[in-house]
């Protein structure tokens, strides 16, 4: 680990790089987990790299894919890549706004995402792209979220969007010491394998976007609340008496094929 974080502080001191808190610079160092990473995408025939940072994840990944596109936010970035990048040929590097890059279909994602931006981009990730599978390095308690299941403290929003249409893995937990600077909490990489999605992406953002404000209240309350008292006879009576976060994705999908148009047009 020593020399790759060497290399990260010579990299940083060379193109003026102050890691931003904003942008989520946490540059991971550890060989064992960039090796891990980049494994699970071995043979991939498009990478999608969300946040190339100073490259070693880069670098590791190129060696055994077919193509690779990479981005990042930080116009210092692109300084890096360029004096990187001389000689390879199977890597492309693009501007992205942080969330998603402007591309639809690739086989494989991979990011270490800022802990600030891990939502967006997750719901971006699954609203926007066409991926096989994506492997994300994130903190472990939003991993968490995203595996835990119905009626569980950590069971969410996020939690329904992504088991909807992905089935969650957890690959590794990542203490605070494989990365410059160290975050305050551990990560953990996971993967997603993509599914048939359990409902169209869209309504289920916009019914969950609601339902969620108020988890802990039953869902008759909340569904009369946004969508009138009168939507409540489209639900069996085994879904309106639970509470929102006890809710399955697949009931979930049931209920808003049960609501019709009312998601699209909503009271409140």
């Amino acid at each position: 680990m020593h020399g790759r974080a060497g290399r990260v502080r010579q990299l940083m001191l060379k193109y003026g790089i102050r890691p931003s808190k904003r942008l989520g610079q946490n540059f991971m160092v550890d060989e064992h987990y960039i090796s891990k990473i980049a494994k699970t995408v071995n043979g991939a025939e498009t990478v999608l790299e969300i946040g190339m940072g100073l490259g070693d994840l880069t670098s590791s990944i190129r060696n055994n894919v077919n193509w690779l596109i990479t981005c990042d936010l930080d116009p210092k970035v692109r300084r890096v890549y360029s004096d990187m990048a001389a000689g390879w040929v199977n890597v492309d590097f693009i501007s992205c706004d942080g969330r998603m890059p402007p591309l639809r279909a690739v086989d494989s994602v991979v990011s270490n995402i800022p802990y600030a931006e891990t939502s967006s981009i997750i719901i971006a990730l699954l609203t926007k792209t066409s991926f096989k599978n994506a492997v994300l390095t994130l903190q472990k308690e939003v991993a968490e979220r995203l595996m835990a299941l119905p009626g569980t403290e950590n069971y969410g929003r996020l939690s329904v969007m992504v088991q909807c249409a992905a089935d969650v893995e957890l690959i590794d937990v990542v203490p605070p010491t494989a990365f410059i600077p160290r975050p305050k909490v551990y990560s953990a990489i996971i993967k997603m394998n993509r599914k048939k999605e359990c409902i169209d992406l869209g309504l289920l953002e916009k019914f969950t976007g609601k339902v969620f404000t108020q988890p802990n209240k039953v869902l008759r309350k909340v569904v009369s609340h946004f969508y009138g008292k009168e939507a409540v006879q489209y639900i069996d009576i085994d879904k309106i008496n639970k509470r929102v976060y006890e809710l399955s994705p697949s009931e979930i999908a049931v209920i808003i094929n049960a609501l019709g148009d009312r998601i699209l047009y909503p009271l409140r």
